[in-house]
């Protein structure tokens, strides 16, 4: 491993070790983390910028700063300029497949999300290729604080990057949500915004986001949630 190769990887165990911080139950019977307290009438309050650590940087295969898939197949670390940098994650997903990549939320309130317009963003290609927000805290049909995942995707945003790289930003684009929850009945035909989403959830918290890939091929790069932004390279040349 080349001496770069094992400061990067040095420098993303630290990271780990901060964002693996076990969330804890607060005085009021909810859950938190650095960013989560909680009140029924509010929401967990923000202590630290969403999306904390506040940075901006390379994600490499050996290096990924937290980034691993879930209930899903990994992606490749493919190599070209077509998004950012000199590679990209390629998302292809086989017939009947998965392939997803998703990081850690922090227990980011949604509404500190919804409130800024450039806190959320990808580059992306693909009909399906997905940006998601993984939620507890949500008010569910069956019973509040409960789970659901949010999904952006072309199909509910004019095709966008259906046939080529697009980048969009996602505060202001449309979702729905896996489960019903206040404000949205769950499943596909129903979207809503951000900002609404949050403003009839108060309590719900991001515990983790990704991209997502269901059929066929699929790309995604340069990624922004709150103040942190990824961008995903191949090896850098010389590492081993």
């Amino acid at each position: 491993m080349s001496s770069r190769t094992a400061a990067v990887a040095s420098a993303a165990a630290a990271v780990l070790l901060a964002l693996a911080a076990p969330a804890s139950a607060q005085s009021d019977g909810s859950v938190g983390g650095s960013l989560a307290g909680g009140s029924e009438s509010s929401g967990p309050p923000s202590l630290l910028p969403p999306g904390f650590p506040c940075i901006h940087t390379n994600v490499y295969p050996i290096a990924t700063w937290g980034w691993l898939p879930l209930d899903a197949g990994a992606p490749r670390f493919a190599e070209g300029e077509e998004a950012s940098g000199t590679g990209w994650l390629d998302l292809y997903a086989p017939p009947g497949g998965r392939t997803n990549y998703f990081h850690p939320g922090i227990n980011t309130p949604l509404r500190d999300l919804a409130a800024d317009p450039a806190s959320l963003s990808f580059a992306h290609r693909g009909q399906y290729t997905s940006f998601l927000l993984r939620l507890q805290g949500a008010d569910r049909a069956d019973g509040p604080g409960g789970f659901t995942t949010l999904v952006w995707w072309p199909s509910a945003n004019g095709g966008v990057g259906a046939d080529d790289w697009a980048v969009s930003t996602l505060t202001q684009g449309q979702w729905w949500s896996t489960n019903p929850i206040a404000g949205l009945a769950g499943g596909q035909s129903d979207t809503a915004t951000l900002a609404e989403i949050a403003a009839a959830n108060p309590r719900a918290f991001v515990t983790s986001y990704g991209v997502q890939n269901d059929s066929g091929t699929g790309g995604a790069d340069d990624v922004t949630y709150g103040c942190a932004r990824w961008d995903f390279e191949p090896l850098p040349a010389g590492s081993s």
